[in-house]
């Protein structure tokens, strides 16, 4: 069967740390339409589709011309919220692109595909960065995580501060975790059986349930490090990226003209 890899970008009003951040206004288009937009430019996808439990996010996406799948409000994670849109798809794979990631780049996301078609058995894929300065690792807004030499991601954690002073310049085998991942159609639907995790539910990170129960949880490198909005602090950072940085002005200027 030929690989078909379809985004699924999930999206609720009750962020624990961010209440209604899919709906701000980012240069007068709302965060998860930015996101959409910018899956949708990377032009690898057979469709780009926002999950939500929110009515008003369904009406705001449908408003520009999105496709909406509506999910139950009870998902303990955004991968669960994936999994049930993944079930109204014609796909092979799924990549999760989170809604906060506002300055994900079209580009990298068609790594992620490209990781895909060159192993598509592999059960997840987890997009990657190097980290660039030692505040991201005591940063707990940030997930970071710890990557094999076979490139295999084996543990995930919030706080790496006791790191810092350890580690070498590149702070290896330290990567920052971005909100892109890859699944197959098959595991997806394993993993909404799959038993909540210690770790999971003490640091909040959807990963570790599948490094947890031992499942291939493969890194796949991006250009670089953006950062996503996880918290209210980071938006003006954002907003900093996009009126200064020259390859986010030209993915802006593109994203505003769609």
């Amino acid at each position: 069967m030929p690989v078909r890899v379809a985004a699924v970008i999930p999206a609720r009003m009750a962020s624990h740390r961010f209440p209604g951040k899919p709906l701000l206004s980012i240069r007068g288009l709302p965060l998860v339409e930015h996101v959409r937009r910018r899956a949708t430019l990377c032009g690898r996808f057979s469709e780009v589709v926002v999950a939500t439990c929110d009515p008003e996010i369904a009406q705001v996406v449908e408003g520009y011309g999105g496709r909406c799948l509506m999910t139950s409000s009870a998902h303990p994670a955004a991968t669960d919220r994936v999994a049930e849109a993944a079930r109204q798809l014609d796909c092979t794979h799924v990549v999760n692109v989170q809604g906060d990631e506002v300055l994900v780049l079209a580009s990298d996301l068609a790594r992620m595909v490209r990781a895909i078609e060159t192993e598509p058995e592999v059960p997840a894929w987890n997009a990657v960065t190097t980290i660039e300065q030692a505040s991201e690792l005591s940063d707990s807004a940030i997930v970071k995580c710890v990557v094999s030499m076979s490139g295999r991601i084996l543990y995930c954690l919030r706080d790496g501060s006791s790191l810092a002073m350890k580690l070498g310049p590149a702070y290896e085998p330290i990567r920052t975790v971005v909100g892109i991942l890859g699944y197959t159609r098959t595991f997806l639907e394993q993993y909404t059986v799959l038993a909540r995790t210690p770790l999971e539910v003490a640091e909040g990170i959807d990963q570790s349930r599948i490094l947890e129960h031992d499942i291939l949880l493969r890194a796949v490198e991006f250009s670089r490090g953006y950062p996503a909005i996880n918290e209210p602090r980071e938006v003006e950072l954002v907003r900093q990226y996009l009126a200064e940085d020259p390859v986010q002005q030209a993915v802006l200027d593109q994203v505003l003209q769609r």
